[in-house]
């Protein structure tokens, strides 16, 4: 039986919630349906792990934590996944992948609240809170947040 989206996603946000909380190093890879997560270790150098989250495969979010502590978000490497509707923008799973790390993340005040992954009225796809966004679609698929708990900071 396929798992719905909302159960994927929150197979995701509960990885990422125990790597918030018990650092990454605690994540060993494992995938439910589409959705696979995963603590990438580095062999050559001594910084924490980044959380991976892929979805068929492709990275579509690299949570990247603090050395001086593994359990602080440094930054996000937010990524499309290379999966388009017919207008290139992220495809409605991806979206719906991404909003519900994107809001464990907030809620966590790692990033402001209420950063999105959505369709504006005029039809792009955007990344970001209000009027701060940035392009998120075929031509744009990836986009860097830095962690700050207020304040929107793309790099």
């Amino acid at each position: 039986m396929a798992r719905s989206n909302r159960q994927l996603t929150q197979f995701a946000v509960d990885k990422l919630r125990q790597a918030m909380v018990y650092g990454p190093d605690t994540i060993s890879k494992t995938a439910q349906g589409n959705t696979e997560v995963e603590a990438e270790t580095c062999n050559h150098c001594d910084r924490p792990a980044p959380f991976v989250i892929r979805l068929y495969g492709k990275d579509i979010m690299r949570i990247f934590f603090s050395p001086i502590n593994p359990r602080v978000v440094a930054g996000v490497l937010i990524r499309t996944g290379d999966f388009y509707d017919s207008k290139g923008r992220p495809s409605r799973t991806t979206r719906e992948r991404l909003n519900g790390l994107l809001d464990a993340l907030g809620t966590a005040k790692f990033i402001p609240e209420g950063v999105r992954v959505f369709i504006r009225e005029d039809g792009s796809c955007v990344l970001g809170k209000g009027d701060a966004c940035k392009a998120f679609d075929a031509g744009h698929p990836g986009a860097m947040l830095l962690a700050h708990p207020s304040d929107l900071v793309f790099s």
